[in-house]
């Protein structure tokens, strides 16, 4: 089978810290991680390095930056045929301030100059799972008239209302405690999973260290000390579509997924603490 991601790519700098940031303050950082990033782009690496047939449609400019994702992506076994190098934005860029102690994460974003704009796409000859991530709208809303056999996977990590027919229109919700309370307009509680089911049939709600939910039933979160929590989510979206690729029951998938953001969150960055197949198959879930 096939892999299609569409969405964001970002090229991502992480900055640990070794106390609170504070403001008017200074702090020396004597390292730091430089690499590809995005939701839809870690979750293809991901895919890529466990050996999945994994394209991706992603807009970077024509740039250092974004050359070096697309070498990074290409080094990660991704195909990169369909990208999208548009010579009239800058490729989007984040800094990432991590807290060492607690995992925590601050992010600045410089996004796209223009997010969606006009492109002619080289498609993949096949799709069989497609993850979304919410961006690049018109190019995802082709793909579900390209692709109607497809399973498809919308990555809620941030509720965006221009996304709610592509959402509607996904086999799969795979979305944030966040999303979940932008969409419902109200805090977490016993109600939210039915209103968000009103959305999407089949949701999956993570919710951190608290574990996730799918269909009522609740998976617990797996033991991890954790030092970095950004690219957890996405690499949470990367095995499910994996699963999903290798045809594996929903528990199994589910709990993969879980393992694999757990064993992230160990690891500083999002692209560099994707852990191996190997390290998931020795797991204890």
């Amino acid at each position: 089978m096939t892999i299609l991601g569409i969405g964001q790519s970002v090229f991502d700098v992480y900055l640990p810290l070794v106390k609170p940031f504070s403001k008017n303050g200074k702090q020396r950082i004597y390292n730091s991680i430089r690499c590809a990033g995005g939701p839809v782009t870690n979750a293809m690496i991901l895919c890529g390095r466990w050996n999945a047939d994994v394209s991706i449609i992603t807009r970077i400019g024509k740039d250092a930056i974004g050359n070096e994702i697309l070498r990074l992506l290409e080094d990660n076994h991704v195909h990169t045929q369909s990208m999208i190098i548009d010579p009239t934005v800058q490729t989007s860029m984040s800094c990432i301030l991590v807290d060492t102690k607690t995992g925590d994460r601050s992010i600045l974003n410089m996004p796209l100059e223009i997010e969606e704009g006009p492109a002619d796409v080289h498609w993949p000859d096949t799709a069989d799972v497609i993850l979304f991530d919410g961006h690049e709208i018109r190019i995802s809303m082709d793909a579900l008239d390209r692709y109607p056999a497809s399973i498809k996977i919308f990555d809620g990590d941030k509720y965006k209302p221009k996304t709610i027919d592509l959402i509607r229109q996904c086999d799969y919700l795979v979305c944030s405690k966040e999303f979940a309370q932008e969409y419902t307009q109200h805090q977490y509680n016993k109600d939210t999973y039915a209103e968000l089911q009103q959305l999407n049939r089949n949701v999956i709600l993570t919710l951190g260290d608290q574990g996730c939910i799918y269909n009522g039933v609740s998976f617990s979160a797996y033991p991890a000390h954790s030092i970095d929590t950004t690219g957890a989510g996405d690499i949470f979206h990367g095995a499910f579509a994996y699963g999903l690729d290798q045809q594996w029951d929903i528990e199994t998938i589910i709990k993969t997924a879980s393992y694999a953001a757990a064993r992230s969150t160990e690891k500083m960055g999002g692209m560099t603490s994707i852990p191996s197949l190997d390290e998931i198959y020795k797991g204890d879930f």
